[in-house]
């Protein structure tokens, strides 16, 4: 486990690019000019430089800390297409680029933009701590908001940790979790962990939104017990002394592993002619991260929906009112 504090706050996530591998990777950006960004392959991106520099990441990823932060891109040398060739071309190396919503998108662009489903990434709204579904999780800066737009990334370890030594009655629950949805009338057959423990593994999956939907799904409410233990959990999450915060600049790039980690962002303004603006990658992951059941099963779920053209990711004013009221207390 670590904290912010113990690990150096930012820097102890951060790998600034040499010379060498800042050459390598725009050669790879030029050679594959005119090509789609998902049609990229990692042999496009197999320099000796960007090869080690990956490998590095995928060990800061799934051994290490969980997170790695690249910076030192010029993100002046790239247009829009360019960038998403080199953000595309990198993650190759962690996983397989999933669809992000019905719209096939593999590469999700991170931005305000009209949202009848109330998507996350594509409001300006806070967001706080949670995961995602894809064990993999990427973000690239393209352009950076002029207010706001801050993320936040906290260790499950840590998390678990804090919470083991303050609050021990409420593992159990968190441990057990509860059922997810498999679609907008239907759920899993068996709990999916809060927190799975593997091995001495510590995973989180914490995507407040589904469960009160799992919940009305089955005609129940949630568990007393469980409800308290996830307040509490959405507390320690936001204390700063865990939490790295980081305002990522035009260029940098974060890698992490989903469920190691929980991330966030606080709202952010634009304003005209610049509007924040970032790339994101959910990866299926080459080398899986020991877990409990649920994890990765939810995952390929959402994947087969979106290839059909739609998603349970639909959320609803009585769907958002229901995860503030789980979030409070």
């Amino acid at each position: 486990m670590w904290s912010a504090d113990a690990i150096g706050g930012l820097e102890g996530i951060t790998r600034r690019l040499s010379q060498a591998q800042l050459d390598a990777i725009d050669a790879a950006v030029r050679a594959t000019e005119g090509r789609e960004a998902t049609e990229v392959t990692r042999a496009d991106f197999s320099a000796p430089e960007i090869a080690s520099l990956m490998a590095a990441v995928h060990y800061d990823v799934l051994e290490g800390r969980g997170a790695a932060l690249l910076s030192g891109i010029d993100v002046g040398r790239y247009d829009l297409e360019q960038f998403k060739r080199l953000h595309f071309g990198l993650g190759t190396y962690l996983g397989v680029a999933c669809e992000q919503s019905p719209r096939h998108d593999r590469i999700g662009l991170v931005r305000k933009e009209p949202n009848p489903q109330r998507r996350g990434y594509l409001m300006d709204t806070e967001l706080g701590p949670h995961t995602d579904f894809h064990e993999m999780m990427s973000l690239a800066t393209f352009v950076s908001a002029i207010e706001g737009g801050v993320s936040g990334f906290v260790s499950a370890a840590g998390i678990y940790e804090t919470i083991k030594a303050e609050r021990p009655d409420l593992l159990a629950a968190l441990e057990e979790g509860y059922y997810y949805p498999t679609s907008l009338e239907s759920t899993t057959d068996y709990k999916v962990p809060t927190f799975s423990v593997v091995d001495g593994h510590v995973a989180l999956y914490n995507y407040l939104l589904f469960l009160p939907q799992a919940a009305a799904i089955r005609g129940e409410v949630l568990p007393e017990k469980f409800v308290e233990a996830l307040r509490y959990l959405g507390k320690v999450s936001r204390r700063p002394e865990l939490m790295i915060s980081v305002q990522m600049q035009p260029g940098e790039i974060v890698f992490w592993q989903n469920f190691r980690m929980l991330h966030s962002r606080t709202g952010f303004k634009n304003v005209p002619g610049r509007e924040r603006t970032l790339l994101r990658l959910w990866l299926r992951a080459h080398e899986h991260y020991p877990m409990a059941r649920g994890f990765v099963e939810i995952a390929d779920i959402l994947n087969q929906q979106h290839s059909e053209g739609w998603s349970m990711l639909v959320n609803t004013d009585e769907s958002l009112r229901a995860a503030y009221e789980l979030m409070k207390g």
